[in-house]
């Protein structure tokens, strides 16, 4: 049995991994869809997803694991928040860090490498 607590934060790790994927914005009916097309096992309802985001569940491992696949994190952070660095995995505003360094220009890189040098 999962915590209020637990719940709670599983909601904000997804609704994060949605934002970061570009699909916040889409209703609980689409991403149901999108999930099931990806899903081997039993679909999921538009009300299974709508729970998961506003905390009132947690998926099964299965679903967790096809979540992770289909959103680009893994399934350890969705479900706890942590990862394994064992596995040279990197966590999710990890991923969000090195996607936006990668957008600025050569000079913006520098600078930043150099300002963040300083704070260290």
């Amino acid at each position: 049995m999962h915590s209020n607590q637990d719940k709670s934060e599983f909601s904000k790790r997804l609704r994060f991994a949605l934002e970061q994927a570009g699909m916040a914005a889409l209703s609980t009916g689409d991403l149901a869809n999108r999930f099931n097309l990806r899903h081997p096992n039993k679909s999921v309802t538009p009300q299974a997803v709508h729970n998961w985001l506003i905390g009132q569940s947690i998926p099964t491992a299965d679903k967790i694991d096809t979540l992770a696949k289909w959103l680009g994190s893994t399934p350890e952070w969705l479900r706890h928040g942590r990862m394994s660095h064992g596995d040279g995995a990197l966590a999710q505003e990890e991923l969000l860090l090195l996607q936006l360094f990668r957008d600025l220009s050569p000079e913006k890189q520098k600078a930043l490498l150099m300002m963040l040098h300083e704070f260290r």
